[in-house]
């Protein structure tokens, strides 16, 4: 009733817009629903339903060439299309499915969200009809719903890539993002950022494993600092792990101050009053040769043309000193780094002298903690080098084909 008596007191093209707005939500919603439960029908093993329905089809036509994730969305005119082949040509072959969980895994998610990042013409037609007003889902999640993998039946070494968009345009440039994307971090790939999920963890799982021993580790090393068993060598790596901690202060000290000017956006020449930058490369000689022009270009009456010879040879150099900082900036980073890893190895190394003290320690609250720690880790360390060995082997040779 209430409702009734407010849309009688409203204006006409009040009504009309009340209308029009409801109407545009109501169709964009929809569409956005169609689009949400085509990309939860293209996980096979989302819905238990899913399963019945793959299994029901091949029965009814076991020449599918691939395994057809849903009846729904081979129906949908809510997609456009692009397929692809994903063939792997090595002899262990048979774990294929591994390319399946690398291309579906949260480091090649982030990883293909910025190279798109780095193509915002593509990355707006792709996302175009997802980022708006109306939704607030995470890049992330809507890109995952963009694509699917799944085995071939017969090929057991083949897996059909199913990339979707609002048009052809659409699904053939994120297909073409994530063949380049995926061949890249194939080749870029470490042990301390694998590209499988299952691998992935198993990584975290040891780092947090390695942090707790090293914690362990030094608070028995610090309980027995002034303890007679010492050794000289193991006094030599206290004394050079002191001074490598020293240097990772003085380097992180520098990065902060260098993000502080960063985000302020402050002139660059601030980025001089940090000692390790001021004194870097060729940074010295190249404010020397900027100031002798600059007082050159205040003090004297130049020709017009020495004097456009000046500007442009200031002009030069500024670039040149800025490139200059950049690279400095980066020498910086890269020695963190390398104190970070000298560091670590040399708490390993006091780690191993503790270890071998079982007849001093054995009584410690700590050190059969510490025992335990080091047994867990040396179990999941073997897993993960053959888990990790048998995806490299499985990796090499992959050739990629787009379904015409």
């Amino acid at each position: 009733m209430l409702n009734v008596f407010f849309t009688i007191l409203m204006h006409p093209w009040q009504s009309v817009l009340l209308i029009l707005i409801t109407l545009t939500v109501f169709g964009v919603g929809f569409y956005y629903d169609q689009i949400e439960k085509d990309s939860a029908l293209a996980y096979e093993d989302s819905l238990i339903a899913l399963k019945e329905q793959i299994t029901e089809k091949n029965e009814m036509n076991s020449s599918t060439p691939f395994l057809q994730e849903s009846a729904h969305l081979e129906k949908s005119n809510a997609w456009a299309e692009t397929k692809i082949i994903l063939e792997v040509l090595h002899k262990n072959s048979n774990f294929a499915h591994m390319h399946k969980e690398a291309i579906k895994g949260d480091t090649f998610i982030a990883s293909l969200l910025e190279t798109l990042d780095k193509n915002p013409t593509a990355k707006e037609l792709i996302f175009s009809p997802f980022i708006n007003d109306f939704f607030s889902e995470p890049e992330s999640a809507i890109l995952q719903s963009l694509y699917s993998i799944a085995l071939e039946i017969k090929a057991k070494n083949q897996l059909l890539l199913t990339v979707r968009g609002h048009s052809s345009k659409a699904s053939t440039l994120l297909a073409k993002a994530i063949i380049d994307t995926y061949k890249r971090d194939l080749g870029q790939e470490s042990r301390d950022k694998p590209l499988v999920n299952k691998l992935l963890k198993q990584r975290k799982e040891i780092t947090m494993l390695e942090q707790n021993q090293l914690q362990l580790a030094e608070q028995i090393q610090e309980e027995n600092e002034n303890s007679s068993s010492q050794s000289i060598e193991e006094i030599a790596i206290r004394s050079e792990l002191i001074q490598t901690t020293n240097e990772i202060n003085s380097y992180v000290a520098a990065l902060l101050e260098i993000e502080k000017i960063h985000l302020s956006k402050k002139d660059p020449n601030e980025y001089l009053t940090i000692n390790e930058l001021s004194t870097f490369g060729s940074v010295e000689e190249f404010l020397t040769s900027i100031d002798r022009l600059q007082r050159m270009l205040v003090n004297q009456d130049l020709e017009p043309i020495l004097k456009k010879e000046v500007t442009k040879n200031l002009t030069k150099l500024k670039a040149s000193l800025n490139q200059e900082l950049a690279m400095g900036i980066e020498h910086i980073k890269e020695l963190s780094r390398t104190a970070l890893e000298q560091k670590i190895q040399l708490q390993k190394k006091l780690l191993d002298l503790e270890m071998m003290k079982n007849d001093i320690h054995s009584l410690h609250p700590r050190f059969k903690l510490l025992k335990s720690v080091k047994s867990q880790l040396d179990e999941k360390r073997a897993i993960f080098s053959a888990d990790f060995q048998r995806w490299q082997n499985v990796k090499q040779g992959v050739v990629f084909t787009i379904v015409p």
